[in-house]
Parts: structure tokens; C-alpha cells; sequence
């Protein structure tokens, strides 16, 4: 079940970075969501510049791969829509192209149930030059409702900042359910949630994204069709 997940998945799975000058910076992970070449990622990755802003596919994840490429196929992405009080980001290929993807790619949390087996798709050493595609299994632990009314979904996978702005997944229909934010911390921002990162001295082996509502919207407010 969960092979088939990774596979659905893996192809779709990108390296977010920024062309700054002569330099290449990575950022996270996004994930495509439309065949007109849209994609899903973590807001707050692109607040600080939403210039230069670049995706790179990978190759085939199942076979022995480096751990850093030489050369990759960067394409140009343009941010379509953002909404940061969510932290969700629409990003759109600058290239007039149609890619195909799955069917049934967007999920729901209405109905999720503690216990229920997930999977999480990104690239958690992206920042130290590894681009390899990691899938790590977890459960949904549980499901929160921040300060500001935020509908975050807890898991029991502990995540590096690489992998933030890509999938959480339901292992059980192989639906995108969240957008992987990092690791949950109850004490940052006095009380709110961290953003990528954790506070110093604190330690936590749980994990979450943002319900994958949020980024739902924001494609039906571009006139965007998910399965």
C-alpha cells in the first residue's frame, strides 16, 4: 500500500530553490497538483524573496541515485496565489506545458481518524547538497486547532526542514490530506506553532502540515479543477 503511494507520489515531488546570481539556494519541496503544471508548497519558504524561484524534478527515486547531482533540469515557477496566514502556496511552471498526473490527488481531513497511516514525501537534506527524494511512514496522531484557527495534522515522524512544502498523504486512499510544515513545537510564539524550525533546547520527534483544505482554495480561486 504504501509502495503504491510512494510511486504515485514520487514523480510529482520536487526541489524548490532560488537562482540568486550565480548561486543556487534550495528551499524545500513542492508538489504538483494540476496538469497546467501547478503546484503546492509551504508559504513561508518563499516570504522572504519570491523572485528567481526555480523547481527541479527528480529521476527515478526506486533506483540507486547520488547523493548530490552535478547537473539537473531547473524549471522557472512564478508564485500563483499565496496565502500566508495558512501558510500555502500556489506555484505555477513558467513553461507552457502539460503534465500528466494522477488521478484522485486531492484528499480531505473531515473525516480522518487518529491511528490513520500516512506518508510524507520531500527532501530533508536538500540544504546540505543530498537531492535524494525521501518517503517516511507515520500515523496521524492527532489533529489541532491552533490560536488562529489553524487546522494542523499532528504525525509521528520526525521531519527536517528539507522536506517542508511537500505532501502528507492518506496511505489509505492515496489522497494529498496536508502540506508538511515541520515539527511541532507547543511552545513557539507562545503557543502557536513552529514554522520549519523549533525553539532552541526543545526537541520533538512529532511532526506537522496544514490541512490540505488551504491549498484546495486557493486553486479553486484560480479556477482549478482537483480530482
Amino acid at each position: 500500500m504504501l509502495q503504491d503511494v510512494s510511486q504515485k507520489f514520487a514523480g510529482g515531488c520536487m526541489m524548490l530553490v532560488r537562482k540568486k546570481e550565480s548561486s543556487v539556494v534550495f528551499l524545500g519541496t513542492a508538489f504538483l497538483m494540476h496538469d497546467d503544471g501547478y503546484l503546492l508548497t509551504a508559504a513561508h519558504l518563499i516570504e522572504e524573496d519570491p523572485e528567481g524561484l526555480m523547481v527541479v524534478p527528480t529521476s527515478n527515486p526506486d533506483d540507486f541515485m547520488p547523493i548530490s547531482l552535478d547537473r539537473v533540469s531547473a524549471m522557472s515557477v512564478s508564485v500563483a496565489a499565496a496565502d500566508t496566514v495558512h501558510n500555502v502556496a500556489l506555484l505555477e511552471i513558467d513553461r507552457n506545458l502539460r503534465i500528466r498526473t494522477p488521478d484522485h490527488l486531492g484528499g480531505t481531513t473531515e473525516n480522518l481518524i487518529i491511528g490513520t497511516s500516512l506518508l510524507s514525501l520531500g527532501f530533508p537534506f536538500g540544504h546540505d547538497e543530498m537531492h535524494n527524494l525521501v518517503a517516511q511512514s507515520a500515523i496521524l496522531s492527532s489533529k489541532v486547532c491552533s490560536r488562529n484557527g489553524k487546522r494542523l495534522l499532528l504525525f509521528d515522524t520526525m521531519v527536517f526542514d528539507g522536506v517542508a512544502g511537500g505532501p502528507l498523504v492518506n496511505a489509505d486512499d492515496g489522497r494529498v490530506i496536508g502540506v508538511v510544515i515541520g515539527r511541532f513545537s507547543p511552545v513557539e510564539d507562545g503557543g502557536d506553532f513552529a514554522r520549519g524550525s523549533r525553539p532552541s533546547g526543545y526537541d520533538t520527534q512529532i511532526s506537522y502540515a496544514v490541512s490540505i483544505e488551504y491549498g484546495l482554495a486557493l486553486m479553486e480561486k484560480k479556477g482549478l479543477e482537483v480530482s
